[in-house]
């Protein structure tokens, strides 16, 4: 992943920059735990975040908003990349705020040759501001759990 540090944009925010999750575990790792706390149907743990950005298999990407934690998935029959924005942590709740990152992410997507860039929510308010910026949706995952016995 290209490290953008000291480059610009042109709408005027800071650009995240490539950051080792060692240097900012701190502050990072309190972000993930309200992540979790928020949507218990997550599996991972602050620690896999953590393990996962050392060993480079995802990357975290720091600014003064927050931050995000970012992997590349490839389709295993077409072999299409996919930008996965698998977490995206604002420290002002509720601004839609990675959107406005939108260009920047897709740039990033573009450099890592990928087809596609994709996030998730749970939050249901989102939908129609991402919707309104170019995004679609593409799948709704439904649960239910097995009853035991």
């Amino acid at each position: 992943m290209e490290d953008t540090e000291g480059k610009s944009t042109t709408n005027g925010f800071i650009e995240p920059v490539l950051t080792d999750i060692r240097s900012t575990w701190n502050i990072v790792k309190p972000g993930i735990e309200s992540i979790l706390a928020d949507n218990p149907s997550l599996t991972f743990i602050p620690e896999d975040v953590y393990s996962d950005c050392v060993n480079e298999t995802a990357f975290l990407f720091t600014s003064p908003i927050g931050f995000l934690v970012l992997t590349i998935d490839i389709d295993r029959y077409t072999k299409d990349k996919t930008l996965y924005m698998w977490i995206a942590y604002t420290y002002k709740k509720g601004g839609h705020e990675w959107l406005a990152h939108q260009d920047w992410i897709e740039g990033l997507a573009r450099k890592s040759d990928c087809k596609y860039i994709e996030a998730q929510s749970h939050v249901p308010e989102l939908e129609p501001y991402a919707i309104a910026k170019g995004w679609h949706t593409d799948t709704r995952i439904y649960r239910r759990t097995v009853k035991s016995g």
